[in-house]
């Protein structure tokens, strides 16, 4: 999902991909809730998600696969939603979810253009926030937009990730308090690596000029295709792809020393989603949620929504809120000391913590897993059908075939068309059958 044009991965991210399953989910609760085991695998397996996603965004270094392993964490709160029974609070977070992750993935794309004028077309390079930094001097809309995304997903008041994501954490806690922590430390920890992301790829000294990093990530690259096998793809040509000579004129462009802001049809996309990321949180405060009067489950009636909002509890609210927001600062002052005041490093932290660090890098080895598992024991399966495709199946039509020959040549000497010889035979079936029932 990550892997193609940013506006296609700004579309599933924002909605297709996390949709369907959270959708499903709600159409299917009428189902679910009167169910509770069925309730509780929904809400830990949302939970897990959420977790898992976070940790592994905190080490990936493509800025597009953060903001992606960030979806997977978000769709798992989502579904934890609707697992502790808040229907409404998790659509109301795959509504507000969709404004700022769509703005967060068109502003990736932002950046890998800006840096594609320094880097050329290299997708390694481009995307790589090691190679980025100080990019808010020279793209100010991009990197304001993205602030706003990061603030929003952090779950930073009055930012529409705060209330959507207090809301879930609110029923949580209600719900089962171990769900709630979950939920709690990885609100910290998306808070941590979206300001990771930020303050690598806008903050500081810019890098796309330090050729020892262009060599290094390039190495690494290299290194980590030859070790999964995955060459790189020859281009396409040919109609609906490129013409002839169109990648030497790209390979051939000036390259400048500086990125630069990307032009308003890339850049007012992001302006409009900024207002919603901001704004868009208010139809769903607790004392006043437009929101779920307008999508409440199909098990309450409205008048029953209308009676449980107007017994809010300041109080309550204010506890729920003020531990989320305490959390995600923490994460926020972690990712300044070490991000932006360079007070703490990270490269110590990971050496210190290396088994956990590399669990993160390498996704929790699902993909190792998934290889050996699915791709390597498939191949083992069918080498197996394979063998008995070509000693049984074959054999068996093969032996048929040999039978037939066989029996073919056998009957050839035996019709000859010489009455005496069938005369002979006859007498001869005859004189077996006299035989065999004298003696029996």
């Amino acid at each position: 999902a990550m892997e193609g044009p940013t506006p296609i991965s700004a579309l599933i991210h924002a909605a297709t991909m996390v949709a369907a399953g959270v959708f499903l989910i709600a159409r299917m609760y009428p189902v679910f809730e009167n169910v509770p085991a069925a309730m509780n695998v929904i809400a830990f397996t949302g939970a897990l998600t959420a977790f898992l996603g976070a940790t592994i965004a905190i080490t990936q270094n493509d800025i597009k696969k953060g903001l992606a392993y960030s979806t997977i964490s978000q769709l798992g709160y989502m579904v934890m939603a609707m697992g502790v029974g808040a229907y409404s609070a998790g659509l109301f977070h795959l509504m507000t979810h969709a404004y700022f992750k769509a703005m967060l993935f068109l502003g990736s794309g932002s950046v890998i253009h800006g840096m594609e004028a320094v880097v050329g077309h290299d997708a390694v390079l481009a995307q790589d926030i090691r190679l980025m930094g100080g990019l808010r001097k020279y793209m100010p809309v991009t990197g304001f937009t993205f602030l706003i995304g990061c603030l929003a997903i952090a779950g930073i008041p009055p930012f529409a990730g705060f209330w959507s994501k207090d809301e879930i954490l609110g029923a949580a806690f209600a719900a089962n308090p171990f769900l709630w922590f979950i939920g709690w430390v990885t609100a910290g920890i998306t808070a941590f690596y979206m300001f990771r992301m930020y303050f690598s790829t806008f903050e500081g000294k810019f890098r796309g000029n330090d050729e020892k990093i262009k060599v290094k990530l390039k190495n690494a690259a290299a290194a980590l295709a030859q070790k999964s096998g995955t060459a790189e793809l020859a281009p396409n040509f040919g109609p609906g792809a490129m013409k002839k000579g169109e990648l030497d004129s790209h390979s051939h462009d000036s390259h400048s020393h500086e990125p630069h802001e990307s032009p308003w049809t890339m850049s007012l996309p992001l302006v409009v989603l900024a207002i919603p990321s901001m704004l868009i949180g208010l139809v769903g405060t607790p004392y006043a949620n437009y929101f779920e009067q307008f999508i409440f489950p199909p098990s309450e009636t409205l008048a029953e929504v209308m009676e449980k909002a107007a017994e809010f509890d300041p109080h309550e609210f204010y506890v729920m809120a003020g531990s989320s927001v305490a959390v995600s600062v923490i994460g926020i002052t972690f990712a300044v000391l070490m991000y932006l005041a360079r007070k703490i490093d990270p490269s110590a932290i990971a050496k210190n913590i290396q088994p956990l660090y590399d669990l993160s890098l390498n996704k929790w080895y699902f993909d190792d897993i998934y290889h050996r598992v699915f791709v390597l024991g498939l191949r083992r399966v069918a080498r197996q059908v394979m063998e008995v495709d070509f000693r049984v199946v074959d054999g068996a039509v093969n032996l048929t075939g040999f039978f037939t020959l066989v029996s073919g040549e056998g009957l050839k000497y035996l019709e000859n068309g010489r009455v005496q010889f069938y005369a002979l035979i006859v007498f001869g079936a005859v004189l077996g059958l006299v035989i065999f029932f004298g003696v029996t």
